[in-house]
C-alpha cells in the first residue's frame, strides 16, 4: 500500500480534512510531534499523509538526523 504525502502550512486547514475524513467514516490516525512540532493524519481511505511538518524536515534523510 503507498501513500501520498500532502505538506500543508496551516493547521487549521489540516484539522479541517481531519475532520472531513471522520465525517466520511474513514479509517485514520492523527498523532502531534513534540520535536517537529507538527501535527500529522494518515488517512488510510484516501492513501495521504497530510502534515504540518516543514517541507525540509519532512525531506530530510535518516542518515542526516541528529541525535
Amino acid at each position: 500500500m503507498s501513500f501520498s504525502l500532502m505538506l500543508i502550512e496551516d493547521e487549521k486547514i489540516l484539522k479541517q480534512y481531519i475532520k472531513g475524513c471522520q465525517d466520511g467514516d474513514h479509517h485514520q490516525q492523527v498523532a502531534f510531534s513534540t520535536y517537529h512540532n507538527c501535527l500529522t493524519q494518515i488517512c488510510f481511505k484516501c492513501r495521504v499523509i497530510r502534515t504540518t511538518m516543514k517541507h525540509e524536515d519532512a525531506l530530510q534523510k535518516d542518515s542526516e538526523v541528529k541525535g
